[in-house]
């Protein structure tokens, strides 16, 4: 069942965002009103209520964004950790300068919901892994790069 969390990141989940080790879900809609989920790890918390996502301007996502602000993050991760954050996208930057064809998107949080199972317990999350050094490197300058805004 469902539980209201509010419209602010608690401490928990503002820990997993600093960590920097989870994946997101995130849902958009197209221009024909039909979803579209796709999954980012740039992704950091600038306040209780604010996200901010890398996702290439070349990207659907990043598309749907530009014609419909709403969208929805499922979070699923270590700790039992399941919500859904709804809230409204606007493009912050439309080039980041550590990657010309990424865009930094704010997401502002109107909702919070926790989705845990009654019957399952979550112990971790999506995770992914560098293919090599400079991809390591270019994560970080990303990072980097979202958490100055």
């Amino acid at each position: 069942m469902s539980v209201l969390l509010g419209a602010e990141l608690n401490p928990c989940l503002l820990d997993l965002f600093e960590k920097r080790i989870t994946t997101v879900i995130l849902a958009t809609i197209d221009e024909n009103n039909c979803p579209h989920t796709a999954p980012f790890n740039y992704l950091v918390a600038s306040d209780p209520k604010h996200l901010r996502v890398a996702i290439s301007r070349n990207h659907q996502t990043f598309h749907n964004i530009t014609v419909n602000s709403n969208v929805a993050l499922s979070v699923v991760d270590e700790g039992d950790t399941a919500v859904c954050i709804k809230g409204s996208a606007s493009v912050y930057l439309e080039n980041m300068e550590s990657d010309y064809n990424m865009a930094v998107v704010d997401i502002e949080i109107n909702q919070i919901k926790k989705d845990n199972s009654t019957s399952h317990f979550v112990t971790q999350g999506i995770r992914i892994r560098h293919r090599n050094e400079p991809a390591l490197i270019a994560s970080r300058k990303i990072f980097h790069e979202l958490m100055k805004g």
